[in-house]
C-alpha cells in the first residue's frame, strides 16, 4: 500500500523533516532520528492499530521508502526507541509543530482525555473514563485544538492528579515560550481548573469561557428571575436544533476569584437544567460567546477521532513517556491529514477515517 506516499509533498512543503532535525531525538549509527520518527509517522498515517502487529507491515517496501529505508524497523526497535524520548524532547517538537501549523487566531479549545490501560499490573492513577462510565487505571492526557483551523496545537500525557488543575497554566507557559505572547482566549469545561487559576488567567490578560458548576442554590435562584429579564438570543447553524435560546446576563463574584465575572444563564437549549456560563469577556455579544463555547465540542470530536483512527486508547504498556510520544505523533498525523484534506475540493471537512478510506487506503 503506497497511498501514504501522497503525504510526502505535504511533509516537504511544511518542512517537517527540518523540524525533526532541530530536536535532539535519539539516534543510532544505522537509524537516524529522521528515519525513526518518519517510521512512526508512516504507521500513524496508515492507521496501524498496534505497533506489535508488525507482521502486517514489516516487509512493506512502500512504508520503508516513506522513512528513507528499505523496510521499517520492527516492533521491538520502535518500542524501545519511544522509551528514550523524553517529555522535554516532545515539548520542543510540539513548539516547532505549533509554528508550522499556526493560525492568526490564538483561540483554543481544551479538554482532557482518559486513555485506559488494560494491563494486569499498572502503576497509573485512576481517572474517570467517560466512554466506560467508570473509574479505571488510565493516563490522563490534555489535548488542545484551534477551532478555526481544526489543527491540534498541544498534547500532554503526563498530567497527574496533583497538577491537573494547573494544566491550563502550563499550556499558557508553553505558548508564551514558543510564540512570545499569551493565548488570547481559552475555552474549557467546568471541571478543567480552579477559580484561583481563572483569576491568574484574568490577571495575565487572557480571556476565558467556561461553565460554572451547578449547585442546588444557584439552580433554585433561576426560578426567581423575572420573565422580562430574560433575553431571546438567536444562534445560527444549519444543524443546530435549538436556535432560539433564553439568556439571563448578570455580573457576579466568586470565592477565590479576584474581580467580577460575567455570568450567562442559558435555558431552552435542549437540557433539563440551565447552563451557567462564566467569562471575563465583557465586550463580546451574547450570541458570539455562546457560539464560541459551543465550538468547544469540536475538540471532543477531534479526541473521538484520535481514539477511533489513531488508536490512542490502546497503549501497550503503562510507561507514560511512550504514550506521550505516541500522542505527539498523533497530533502531527492529524494535522497532516487536515492540510491534505484542505487541498481536496469537497472533502475539506471530512474526518480522517474518510480521507484515509477514499484516498490513502484506496487501491
Amino acid at each position: 500500500g503506497a497511498g501514504h506516499l501522497l503525504f510526502l509533498p505535504v511533509i516537504a512543503e511544511l518542512k517537517i523533516v527540518d523540524a525533526i532535525k532541530k530536536i535532539l531525538f535519539p539516534h543510532t549509527k544505522t537509524l537516524s532520528a529522521v528515519s525513526t520518527i518518519l517510521s512512526f509517522l508512516a504507521l500513524k498515517l496508515t492507521g496501524i492499530e498496534r505497533y506489535s502487529h508488525d507482521k502486517k507491515w514489516n516487509f512493506d517496501k512502500a512504508l520503508g521508502l516513506f522513512a528513507g529505508l528499505n523496510v521499517l524497523p520492527k516492533n521491538a526497535t520502535l518500542s524501545s526507541y519511544s522509551y528514550r524520548v523524553t517529555r522535554s524532547m516532545n515539548k520542543t517538537f510540539l513548539v516547532e509543530l505549533s509554528k508550522i501549523f499556526s493560525t492568526d487566531n490564538s483561540e483554543f479549545n481544551m479538554d482532557f482525555k482518559t486513555i485506559p490501560h488494560w494491563g494486569d499490573e499498572s502503576v497509573l492513577e485512576k481517572n474517570w473514563g467517560g466512554s466506560k462510565s467508570k473509574v479505571m487505571k488510565s493516563i490522563l492526557s490534555l489535548i488542545v485544538q484551534n477551532p478555526d483551523s481544526g489543527f491540534l496545537s498541544y498534547t500532554d500525557a503526563e498530567v497527574k492528579h496533583k497538577n491537573q488543575n494547573d494544566a491550563v497554566l502550563e499550556f499558557v507557559d508553553f505558548w508564551k515560550e514558543g510564540h512570545g505572547e499569551s493565548p488570547k482566549i481559552l475555552i474549557f469545561d467546568s471541571k478543567f481548573t480552579t477559580y484561583e487559576n481563572l483569576s491568574k488567567l484574568n490577571k495575565s490578560g487572557i480571556k476565558f469561557i467556561t461553565l460554572r458548576r451547578r449547585g442546588k442554590n444557584i439552580t433554585q435562584d433561576v426560578l426567581k428571575i423575572k420573565e422580562e429579564e430574560w433575553k431571546n438570543v438567536k444562534i445560527d447553524g444549519k444543524t443546530r436544533k435549538h436556535k432560539s435560546l433564553n439568556v439571563f446576563e448578570e455580573t457576579i463574584q466568586l470565592r477565590k476569584y479576584e474581580g467580577n465575572l460575567r455570568q450567562l444563564v442559558i435555558t431552552n437549549h435542549g437540557r433539563l437544567e440551565p447552563t451557567f456560563m462564566i467569562t471575563n469577556d465583557f465586550d463580546d455579544e451574547l450570541k458570539f460567546l455562546i457560539k464560541k463555547y459551543a465550538r468547544r465540542w469540536l475538540v471532543e470530536q477531534e479526541i473521538a477521532e484520535q481514539v477511533d483512527f489513531f488508536h490512542i486508547n490502546n497503549p501497550s504498556s503503562s510507561i507514560v513517556v511512550k504514550v506521550d510520544f505516541d500522542l505527539t505523533l498523533s497530533l502531527l498525523a492529524h494535522n497532516l491529514y487536515k492540510v491534505f484534506s484542505n487541498q481536496l475540493r469537497g472533502f475539506e471537512n471530512c474526518r480522517v477515517a474518510t480521507i484515509n478510506r477514499n484516498f490513502i487506503d484506496n487501491g
